[in-house]
């Protein structure tokens, strides 16, 4: 996350600054949005994998991929694969670092869109159910009787924000298709190492129907599905049906 703003920063100094301080904001709801995400890294089908330590990431291939998303219109998209085109990708934490080319860039294509879709949670999805005064609520599995219905509501607001046209969540039906016994959950910190630290949970690997309008479906694709999408939550991938 830290790098995505750091590119856009220096290719566009007020955008990067409006999207990390401010995102797209509207009275009615009291929310923002940041209408960007991106994918776990993934590899060519039997040609790598990564595992985790305790305090690090090995990755086990000579290239990697990473997908990159973001709701704008198209006369946005060349700047966007500018930004990041002949680009170096460092991670590091305290301990560890490391230095990556980017030799690739491409636009994937756009998957038809309606009205009715299935999709594969690549990345963890969050969706929160707030109690009481706490600052966090409880992170809900897809199966949670409550899931669909506020995964409707902040698609609803991310779309209002975005557009100022109002689709109710009522609009919007959510329809766990796998095996809650098989689905995935994983744990990501924010703010890592500072009074401030968060560790969100989200959950991943499983598939569902989305019934939604078709540019709710869109706002939803390329943003990402429930909360903190610009940390890395929420990205899909569109199955044929």
């Amino acid at each position: 996350m830290a790098w995505i703003y750091q590119k856009l920063e220096v290719a566009d100094p007020e955008y990067a600054n409006f999207l990390h301080q401010e995102g797209y904001q509207s009275d009615e709801n009291r929310k923002k949005f940041k209408y960007m995400t991106f994918s776990p890294f993934h590899f060519d089908k039997g040609r790598g994998h990564y595992s985790p330590t305790k305090s690090a990431l090995v990755i086990h291939a000579r290239e990697f991929f990473l997908d990159l998303s973001f709701y704008i219109d198209k006369a946005a998209e060349k700047f966007i694969v500018g930004v990041f085109r002949n680009q170096v990708l460092e991670l590091f934490n305290d301990r560890f670092k490391a230095t990556f080319q980017i030799s690739q860039i491409s636009t994937l294509p756009e998957p038809e869109f309606s009205d009715s879709m299935v999709f594969h949670a690549e990345a963890p999805m969050l969706v929160e159910l707030k109690s009481g005064d706490k600052k966090y609520g409880d992170y809900l599995p897809p199966d949670h009787p409550e899931f669909g219905e506020l995964l409707a509501l902040n698609l609803s607001d991310k779309y209002f924000n975005a557009t100022g046209k109002r689709v109710e969540k009522e609009e919007i039906k959510f329809e766990l298709l796998s095996d809650p016994r098989k689905i995935r959950s994983r744990k990501i910190s924010i703010k890592e190492k500072s009074k401030e630290e968060t560790e969100l949970k989200g959950y991943h690997g499983f598939d569902f129907r989305l019934t939604a309008p078709v540019e709710v479906m869109r706002c939803g694709y390329y943003s990402g599905f429930g909360r903190f999408n610009a940390e890395g939550m929420g990205m899909v991938e569109a199955k044929i049906i």
